[in-house]
């Protein structure tokens, strides 16, 4: 802001001017990254909201998933740790499997999958009190619609982007 070049000029000049200058440069270099978007299909830009809220709901998850699982259904700690470990692990291990399936659904198609599979386990794994169901859905149905989810959206966003845009649009 103002106030912070004024105050380092005052006190800083030698250091107040290639700040700033930095500043500007990386400012600007944000900036043409936002115009080489410019004339993007819309797509792209619902692909960057959906990425955004499957992301939040991924990482929200994930951090409180150990304790969901320690406190309210009683697992030990170790048994949380070792759930949260397979269910990081076979999102990885699903996604590999599942490549040949999201080649021939397609990305809307498999996007669509993912979500509901997502969407069918996080409810039955918050209105459950199964242990049993509640492995089902972490081993499962969870996993994935994770691995439908997020890699899908960066080939559509690959899809949906010019060689101009593409470093920026990552």
């Amino acid at each position: 802001s103002t106030e912070v070049w004024i105050i380092l000029n005052g006190y800083f000049p030698s250091l107040a001017s290639p700040l700033m200058d930095a500043i500007m440069d990386t400012l600007n270099q944000v900036g043409e990254g936002f115009r080489s978007l410019q004339g993007s299909p819309p797509e792209l830009y619902k692909a960057y909201a959906l990425k955004f809220l499957d992301s939040y709901s991924y990482f929200s998850f994930s951090i409180i998933f150990t304790l969901f699982l320690s406190h309210d259904l009683g697992f030990s700690d170790v048994q949380a740790g070792t759930l949260y470990g397979l269910w990081g692990a076979l999102v990885t291990l699903y996604g590999l499997l599942v490549g040949a399936l999201v080649d021939n659904l397609g990305v809307a198609k498999s996007l669509q999958l993912g979500f509901a599979l997502s969407l069918l386990a996080r409810a039955c794994i918050v209105f459950t009190t199964s242990k049993a169901m509640i492995l089902v859905h972490i081993c499962l149905t969870l996993p994935l619609g994770n691995c439908l989810g997020i890699p899908v959206l960066t080939t559509g966003i690959r899809r949906y982007t010019n060689e101009n845009a593409r470093g920026f649009a990552f």
